[in-house]
């Protein structure tokens, strides 16, 4: 049973238009029944039964294997044959467009051709059967080349539209794949897009993980040797545990400023939720309330930016800040964001204990703000020298009409 299942699969006509038009001219031909059946006072019921055939056959089409869809439309054109055969000489032929439509959602090209000919062949066999039926009642030679001469023609506008139906539908289909094609790339590409959003989360967590392993796990574990330390010192001297107890009281601190700069990092995008100045002035004020460094800023936009460049400049900004709480031991720091015409400049410079670029290997925070700027088409620089403080460049190309 599953076997005959899966060979009567059918599919239904995928444009309803065509199949719109299929019934048109089947109802034209089942006029022409209903106007004889009038003259003759007669239903022709054999022509009725293989029009509603044909038209109930374009409803779903097969989807099977190769031979049952020559079945099928052998079928269609036995059903036309033998109705010409009862009457309709003039008429029915033209039903074989029919067949051309449904045989190129069946068939390739080469079939599809197969098909043309094919009909092209039994509309000529028709056309001899009309001219024989015709012919002895025309007994002019005038009207006798008239008729030929008109029947030539429609020969050959029956051919022209077998070739246009042939590329209209052609190209209709052609059109479907490459919209279903598209549409699955772009389904292809958002999933990319996810993928790629979720790995970069990954590597900021892990890079957030390894901060806080490094830093504030460093400093809690100093603190409670320091503690112990003090805890120690205190049953005999508590004068000498003073000391320890300072050092576990800036070590605290030192762990409250990691703790506020790692839960700052991993907060939502607050780009998304407010302008580029607003957010890059909260990060400014919370820096400096968890530092006491002075920021000294200056911002000057014109336009509000694309999201994506927003959001690359608060994450540059934010890890710039971040290496000058931890690694610059610096007093001052000056923030410029400036839009000219065509571009965006950011700087950043301490005048902290700098490094030499040269001989220090770039960390992942370098490393991951140059990925951004690149990923933008923009520029990044570090410029430093020792004990002459850092200074962080970016260059960010502007898009026409922003």
């Amino acid at each position: 049973m599953s076997a005959i299942a899966s060979i009567l699969k059918t599919q239904p006509q995928p444009f309803h238009f065509l199949l719109y038009t299929e019934w048109a001219m089947l109802s034209c031909c089942g006029v022409m029944a209903g106007i004889e059946a009038w003259q003759r006072q007669n239903l022709p019921l054999q022509h009725i039964l293989i029009l509603v055939t044909l038209g109930v056959m374009g409803w779903m089409l097969p989807r099977g294997k190769t031979p049952l869809r020559y079945f099928y439309t052998a079928i269609e054109m036995g059903l036309i044959f033998y109705g010409t055969t009862l009457g309709y000489l003039h008429i029915l032929p033209t039903l074989y467009l029919i067949v051309l439509i449904r045989s190129c959602f069946l068939f390739e090209a080469p079939g599809r051709w197969i098909v043309a000919a094919l009909s092209l062949v039994l509309y000529m066999v028709h056309q001899f059967q009309y001219l024989q039926t015709v012919t002895p009642l025309m007994l002019p030679n005038v009207q006798q080349q008239q008729i030929w001469m008109h029947q030539t023609a429609e020969l050959l506008m029956f051919g022209l539209g077998l070739f246009f139906v042939s590329q209209l539908v052609s190209t209709l289909i052609a059109e479907r794949k490459t919209q279903e094609q598209l549409s699955l790339a772009h389904e292809q590409l958002r999933e990319y897009a996810l993928q790629i959003e979720d790995l970069a989360a990954v590597q900021e967590r892990n890079r957030i993980a390894r901060e806080i392993h490094d830093t504030l796990g460093h400093a809690l574990t100093t603190l409670n040797v320091q503690l112990q330390t003090a805890v120690k010192l205190w049953q005999h001297n508590p004068t000498e545990a003073k000391p320890f107890l300072e050092q576990a009281q800036r070590l605290g601190k030192v762990a409250m400023q990691e703790v506020r700069q790692s839960v700052h990092t991993l907060r939502a995008d607050v780009v998304d939720q407010e302008p580029l100045e607003q957010a890059l002035a909260s990060l400014v004020k919370e820096f400096e309330q968890s530092t006491g460094i002075h920021v000294a800023v200056h911002i000057g936009l014109q336009t509000i930016l694309p999201a994506q460049m927003a959001k690359t400049i608060y994450r540059v900004a934010q890890e710039a800040l971040t290496n000058i709480c931890k690694h610059a031991q610096a007093t001052a720091v000056q923030f410029d964001l400036i839009q000219t015409s065509d571009r965006l400049h950011l700087s950043i410079r301490d005048n902290g204990c700098g490094f030499q670029p040269q001989s220090k290997s770039a960390g992942y925070g370098l490393h991951g703000m140059q990925e951004r700027i690149a990923a933008l088409q923009g520029s990044f620089r570090v410029a430093s020298e020792p004990q002459a403080g850092c200074c962080i460049l970016v260059e960010l190309p502007l898009q026409e009409g922003l």
